[in-house]
């Protein structure tokens, strides 16, 4: 199952320009705190939902995670990673779903 997530150009240099800064440097440039996030969903056709996240942390730079939800319980999640674009990948019970975060044309 594949579901793509458009993003605009400007969210994406966004959130982008996040993962290059510190979460202090967020907090004193955006206002962000310790774990905010950014999330962008998708949603399969048999309820399954999948979140991208950008998690803000205090002392370290931010991560990004992708969670495979349920009836809003976690089935399953990806390891914390630097990159919010591109193809995130999960299984469950033999089922593969592929999220593809890409920017508007």
């Amino acid at each position: 199952m594949v579901q793509t997530i458009k993003i605009s150009r400007e969210e994406m240099n966004f959130i982008n320009n996040l993962l290059n800064l510190s979460g202090d440097e967020i907090y004193q440039k955006y206002g962000y705190k310790r774990d905010e996030t950014i999330i962008h969903t998708a949603k399969f056709s048999n309820g399954i939902e999948a979140d991208i996240k950008l998690v803000i942390c205090e002392e370290e730079s931010p991560y990004t995670e992708g969670v495979l939800l349920h009836d809003g319980y976690e089935l399953t999640c990806t390891d914390p990673d630097d990159t919010y674009d591109g193809e995130w990948d999960f299984e469950v019970n033999g089922v593969k779903y592929i999220v593809l975060v890409e920017v508007e044309n």
